[in-house]
């Protein structure tokens, strides 16, 4: 029981969406001269070591319970888990900061009514604080103020970008085909299997000898396979069997079941958008890594731990009471 709750716990953490702000990934170097009490620093800006313990204060109470059971409290082995919520706030905050930078480069801030909304949410949610939390996490009602107003500028931002992203997406970028993958790295077993397919020999039957890997029927789409091999299997038809394939990596065959699931090629159209939307924020932190240096205090972050009785987890709930894109 213990391993399975772990493991939806995990599958959780992967799957949750953090308000936005979870694309991209920004270039941190692992060094030390970032200053005793900041985490991290991107060009000029620094985390302070109380924003990072907010964070992951937050985190840990919000994904440390599946269902009424506490990862906590109840005898689990949460060293990855604790290990996957530090990697979570870091890639959070890192979003929210490039963000930050890329809005101070193109002259973008927040309106006076977007600033007061931050603040209320800040009074709101110090005002909420157990003392025990204002003192471990060592924050002023004015560091959540800025604290809040860094995440707002990261939200506008960020969708401002997002209204830029193209939102048609054509059938065919979006097809998604069932099919049987037969790969193969051994070279005497792939012209084994060229001749069997060309006497007529069973799909099924060579797939389950010879196959290397996942035998089962597959849901692919673009992206799925390199270039070379999209090229052949995207020009089958239902039933078909292709030639075989050959690249780097070893050699496929593939049989076509449908060319064009339906139901699952609409969903797709989702995740195109989705993938075009990542671009933009990974282009754009890209070109930050070009012209900012980055570095991590590894000594202050490997060592940094939110203490058991800290129970804040409403830090972005509360703000999106009062603004919200």
């Amino acid at each position: 029981m213990k391993k399975k709750i772990i493991a939806v716990f995990t599958l959780i953490f992967v799957l949750v969406s953090f308000s936005g702000c979870t694309i991209g990934e920004h270039q941190v170097y692992f060094t030390g001269g970032t200053g005793f009490s900041n985490v991290f620093r991107i060009g000029d800006m620094k985390c302070s070591k109380k924003e990072a313990l907010l964070y992951l204060a937050t985190y840990k109470n919000l994904y440390g319970t599946v269902g009424e059971t506490s990862l906590w409290s109840d005898g689990f082995q949460t060293d990855t888990i604790e290990e996957s919520i530090k990697a979570g706030v870091l890639a959070h905050l890192t979003r929210v900061y490039s963000l930050n930078i890329y809005a101070e480069e193109n002259g973008i801030t927040l309106t006076e009514n977007e600033t007061l909304a931050a603040q209320k949410a800040a009074t709101e949610y110090f005002n909420g604080l157990e003392k025990n939390d204002r003192k471990d996490i060592g924050v002023k009602e004015s560091d959540i103020e800025k604290i809040y107003e860094r995440y707002v500028l990261a939200e506008k931002v960020y969708f401002q970008l997002m209204d830029q992203v193209d939102e048609e997406v054509s059938e065919d970028e979006a097809r998604i085909m069932d099919a049987y993958v037969l790969f193969t790295t051994s070279q005497e077993n792939a012209l084994t299997v060229m001749n069997a397919l060309s006497a007529g020999g069973s799909f099924e039957t060579l797939l389950g000898t010879y196959g290397e890997g996942d035998k089962t029927l597959q849901s692919i789409g673009r992206g799925t396979y390199s270039t070379e091999v999209e090229d052949v299997i995207f020009q089958l038809d239902d039933e078909e069997i292709s030639e075989c394939i050959q690249t780097d990596e070893g050699y496929y065959f593939v049989e076509c079941v449908d060319k064009y699931n339906e139901e699952l090629s609409e969903t797709n159209k989702a995740n195109v958008i989705s993938k075009r939307k990542e671009q933009v924020i990974s282009d754009m932190i890209s070109e930050q890594n070009v012209n900012y240096y980055s570095e991590l205090n590894t000594r202050l972050w490997e060592n940094l731990k939110v203490d058991e009785d800290v129970v804040t987890s409403n830090f972005f709930t509360v703000l999106e009471n009062y603004i919200s894109y």
